[in-house]
């Protein structure tokens, strides 16, 4: 079994076309559909499941996916890792960051980093927390930004920030009259909430189901945007993080249509924690990117 044969299988993996897959590699099609079939007999069983329009991954071919990953991303990350043992300041750093979090100070943040690193690249992968846990944890990226404490078990992480969860109403609702919201009170109405893949999602429903009733969810998304056009439309009532809501200065029409309210009983946080795997090694350009953050923490959680 070599690398080259564990490259391919990903590439095939990924266009789910033998065809396509061979064009991608710059080989022949023969050679690519033989250099499978013989990596299946080196493993004993199938891969892939063949159909004369379409090829789908095995339950079996899913599970090798993961490990293979994880091979050709090491490899990769040889000349890097090599090269920062000689503390150059260059190399990648790939880092899992949730759409939820605040854009301008991630932006801020990545800016300055770069600015006393320009040799280092920054590869930012958004996903809700869930998925960034899992590919930290099988080291598909180097470092993530979660909005829940991780498991000590598995990950080393530190504080980041944590902002208050508010209540964005349709100026029409009889609940904008109100200074602040019980959670209790939205108990009649349509939620907007961020997808499951997002650890605040959880915690939502949770707190919900403690004080006594099930959530309606109308609509779940992973775009800000798109939730506060759905209250705008008065579809639904958002929450969100302080941060995250519109203002006048911000989103001027939008704040004609809706109004932010703290939520309360119980105030839910929306934490920040920075994570990366227990006991795994990291290059030398994600230790920097590590202790900037870490060096920084103090003034982003006064923003």
């Amino acid at each position: 079994m070599s690398l080259r044969a564990l490259r391919h299988f990903v590439v095939v993996a990924e266009e789910l076309h033998m065809h396509r897959a061979a064009e991608r590699l710059h080989i022949a099609q023969p050679a690519l559909s033989q250099q499978i079939k013989t990596l299946e007999t080196q493993l004993g069983t199938r891969l892939f499941h063949r159909t004369k329009r379409r090829i789908e991954l095995t339950d079996a071919g899913t599970i090798f996916l993961s490990h293979a990953k994880r091979v050709v991303f090491m490899f990769e990350h040889l000349k890097t890792d090599f090269e920062n043992e000689f503390k150059l300041e260059q190399g990648t750093v790939l880092i899992g960051l949730p759409p939820i979090t605040g854009a301008p100070i991630f932006a801020n943040l990545l800016g300055a980093f770069k600015q006393e690193y320009p040799q280092i690249e920054l590869d930012l992968y958004e996903h809700g927390s869930k998925k960034v846990e899992i590919s930290v944890q099988e080291g598909l990226i180097d470092l993530g930004i979660v909005c829940t404490q991780p498991k000590e078990k598995d990950f080393e992480s530190f504080f980041l920030t944590q902002d208050p969860m508010n209540v964005i109403i349709h100026r029409d609702n009889i609940l904008s009259k109100e200074k602040t919201i019980p959670l209790k009170k939205l108990a009649n109405e349509s939620l907007v909430l961020y997808r499951d893949d997002f650890n605040l999602h959880d915690e939502i429903i949770q707190h919900c189901k403690k004080i006594g009733f099930q959530p309606k969810i109308v609509f779940e998304t992973s775009q800000r945007d798109l939730m506060i056009q759905t209250v705008v439309a008065n579809l639904g009532v958002a929450l969100l993080p302080s941060r995250l809501c519109p203002t006048k200065e911000t989103n001027p029409r939008v704040s004609e249509s809706v109004v932010v309210r703290p939520l309360v009983e119980p105030e839910i946080m929306h934490v920040l924690y920075v994570i990366w795997k227990r006991g795994h090694y990291l290059s030398h350009a994600a230790q920097l990117w590590l202790d900037f953050v870490r060096n920084k923490a103090r003034v982003i959680s006064n923003l």
